[in-house]
């Protein structure tokens, strides 16, 4: 049987989610304008400004502005709409895309051809770029590594055990074929878990993921995140939670949960 054809890459975009007043947006889009395999770039935000503005017009990105600020569901719902393009990444701003992401991406899904979303490793980074490491991160690669070692083809019980222990799969990573999921959107019943939830569902509707083993996104995890801010507030705990006990018994799922907010710093 010959080998499927490869994805246009033409037909590839990155949507970087921008929000407030970022130090790191313009480095994220310098590194996707960087890559081996160019994609469309666009920036979308609910909160306009003339330094996102500026950093789009830097990096040549075309902007658009969500009219309505009903949450981080909602921009990630209004983000994956904002091209007709096929393959969709939702970019973070505040991570880096080392140059082959997107080949390797387009690369793992003309190897799979029936996956819904292809997901690349990553590395943790500093604020100025350099590799580092923390307990969370040595505990997800950990996950990784445990349940799914060399495959790149990744459903079914191997799915369900990436996905058990914790959320090893940051969104930043991931590119859609939106083909496969025309209708997909994230439930706006979470904050911090949105991702998790929504990697859970498609694997509960027996879906296919395809996997880039290579560490392709440098991800950071400052103050100044999102996610750093939910884990302030305590909701990342609740909803933690709320997975844990959707995953396992509730005991053994709460035990879980605690487990998980030790990693957290």
């Amino acid at each position: 049987m010959p080998p499927p054809p490869e994805p246009n890459p033409s037909d590839a975009a990155a949507v970087v989610l921008a929000y407030g007043e970022s130090p790191f947006l313009a480095g994220c889009l310098a590194s996707l304008s960087r890559q081996t395999r160019p994609v469309r770039l666009i920036v979308a935000t609910s909160t306009p400004s003339e330094a996102i503005a500026r950093a789009a017009a830097q990096a040549g990105a075309e902007l658009i502005v969500n009219p309505v600020r009903a949450g981080i569901a909602a921009d990630w719902n209004f983000a994956l709409a904002a091209t007709d393009a096929r393959f969709v990444t939702l970019a973070h701003q505040d991570d880096l895309y080392f140059p082959a992401f997107a080949q390797r991406t387009l690369e793992a899904f003309a190897a799979h051809p029936d996956a819904v979303l292809c997901f690349t490793g990553y590395q943790e980074i500093d604020d100025e770029g350099a590799p580092k490491s923390s307990r969370v991160s040595r505990a997800k690669h950990l996950i990784e590594a445990a349940s799914l070692g060399r495959a790149t083809r990744v459903a079914g019980p191997r799915l369900r055990a990436y996905l058990s222990f914790g959320n090893p799969l940051p969104c930043s990573s991931v590119t859609f074929d939106r083909a496969k999921l025309p209708d997909f959107r994230f439930t706006d019943a979470y904050a911090s878990n949105l991702d998790w939830e929504a990697w859970w569902r498609l694997y509960a509707e027996g879906h296919v993921f395809a996997r880039a083993r290579e560490r392709l996104v440098g991800r950071r995890h400052n103050r100044l995140t999102a996610t750093s801010g939910l884990i302030r507030d305590g909701v990342r705990l609740k909803e933690d939670r709320d997975m844990f006990r959707r995953l396992w018994p509730v005991p053994f799922g709460d035990a879980l949960a605690l487990i998980y907010r030790a990693g957290y710093h």
